[in-house]
């Protein structure tokens, strides 16, 4: 069993990273990577902790394009975390993060909510902030009963839906992946809200950039879905690859490290999707 999309305390993840190699272990995955969002900090202590234990790390990273409609997130896999033009990038997202947060502060003390950057770090343990910290903290101080309330009732509504992420465009992304020698992959691609003829138009642009993936396991993905995506990399040549998207139990309760929602992401292929991967990495 593999997993190719996880988050650890390094973003919005639960685990640490060395806990997330536990995890995998004690459910005897052969293959993980760790995906934090906007941030490669996590990955140097992963690696030298999965040193010769039975488990091969991925090293990796999620990015979020710019693009006009739905989400579209960038996964890197195998990248050289050391690569300088990767981290000066990941350190200009992480400035314009800092901004949007203190934005975000701004307008919650405007509303009446007593919310500091003190609280946020707290339960961040002084990573990256992402909204799920302010949800955490949203709850701590009972403002709301469910994490949604705050995505639903604020962040996705004015003023707080007008404060923008740094984001750059999906060109700019792969390009910057393959630089640092990844293999870029395009993340739950239902989140991007097209249907099957554009999905197919939208991959073939960014296979002109560089894209060498598609993440056609997902846990927020249907059978069908799934099956769709599976016969679209087919179709285009892409490298098919598997993810729950991994969090933790308080922030996705229902995904579970492997097997994803219920168990619909376990597939027969994992042998053979890691075998392309590392086999594609070779030759790259």
């Amino acid at each position: 069993m593999i997993d190719l999309h996880t988050h650890t305390t390094a973003s919005d993840g639960e685990k640490s990273p060395e806990e997330l190699i536990d995890l995998a272990l004690s459910k005897n995955l052969s293959a993980i990577a760790i995906t934090d969002h906007d941030t490669i900090s996590g990955l140097k202590p992963a690696f030298e902790y999965s040193k010769n234990k039975n488990i091969i790390f991925v090293p990796g990273m999620e990015l979020e394009a710019d693009v006009d409609k739905g989400q579209m997130h960038i996964l890197g896999l195998f990248i050289d975390f050391e690569n300088k033009e990767l981290n000066n990038v990941l350190d200009r997202i992480k400035q314009g993060r800092i901004h949007r947060n203190n934005l975000f502060i701004q307008e919650f003390n405007k509303m009446g909510f007593e919310l500091t950057l003190e609280d946020l770090q707290k339960v961040s343990g002084g990573k990256i902030i992402g909204k799920p910290h302010f949800a955490k903290v949203f709850l701590q101080k009972n403002y709301i009963k469910t994490k949604n309330e705050i995505f639903d009732n604020y962040f996705n509504k004015p003023p707080l839906s007008d404060i923008k992420k740094t984001r750059y465009s999906p060109e700019f992304l792969i390009k910057l992946i393959k630089k640092a020698n990844g293999i870029a992959v395009l993340a739950h691609p239902q989140s991007l809200k097209l249907d099957d003829k554009e999905l197919e138009i939208k991959l073939t642009e960014l296979i002109s950039y560089g894209l060498d993936g598609l993440e056609c396991y997902h846990s927020k993905q249907t059978p069908e879905q799934m099956h769709t995506f599976k016969a679209l990399a087919k179709k285009l040549n892409l490298l098919v690859t598997k993810g729950s998207d991994y969090h933790g139990p308080i922030i996705k309760p229902e995904v579970e490290l492997g097997t994803g929602k219920n168990g619909n992401i376990v597939s027969t292929e994992e042998d053979e999707i890691l075998e392309k991967l590392l086999n594609y990495k070779k030759l790259n």
